[in-house]
């Protein structure tokens, strides 16, 4: 999960107080830890979920550019937005080799995670299932095939 994340970028979903949700997408995330990941936002990214942020700290987020794949997954967690000190600073710089101007750096403390791939399993919170439980997931699902393309 953590290369996914750190390579491919995420889609970030916030929602105001009344439950309207906006997305918006992050080109730089970086892991920090088990239940810690920080993402590097540009003016223009952090513009998009600031309302909402300014009412409600919970996000979501879901890997970018996946396509089908084994295993994709939700995460949801807690947001604070830091934009300045050690943090800012390591991040905002490994994010501008990515040409990423970083505003501000968003960091989600993971509280669920959930399946969202086809099938039964959708919507399974996977972070209190028992490890065992969730790697039988991947010996079961085989990835559905795209559509034809249109002649």
């Amino acid at each position: 999960m953590k290369d996914w994340i750190e390579g491919l970028g995420c889609h970030l979903c916030t929602s105001s107080s009344r439950g309207m949700p906006t997305i918006t997408i992050s080109r730089y995330a970086k892991v920090l830890s088990d239940d810690e990941v920080a993402f590097a936002l540009a003016q223009d990214e952090y513009a998009v979920i600031k309302p909402d942020l300014d009412e409600n700290p919970w996000v979501a987020f879901g890997v970018s550019h996946l396509g089908v794949v084994k295993a994709p997954y939700q995460f949801k967690g807690v947001a604070s937005v830091i934009n300045s000190g050690p943090l800012f600073d390591k991040i905002s710089s490994e994010a501008k080799k990515l040409g990423v101007k970083t505003s501000v750096v968003l960091l989600v403390k993971l509280r669920e995670i959930y399946c969202t791939r086809p099938g039964p399993q959708a919507g399974w919170r996977l972070d209190t299932r028992p490890y065992e439980e969730n790697l039988k997931l991947d010996e079961k699902w085989s990835p559905p095939k795209p559509p034809p393309r249109p002649q």
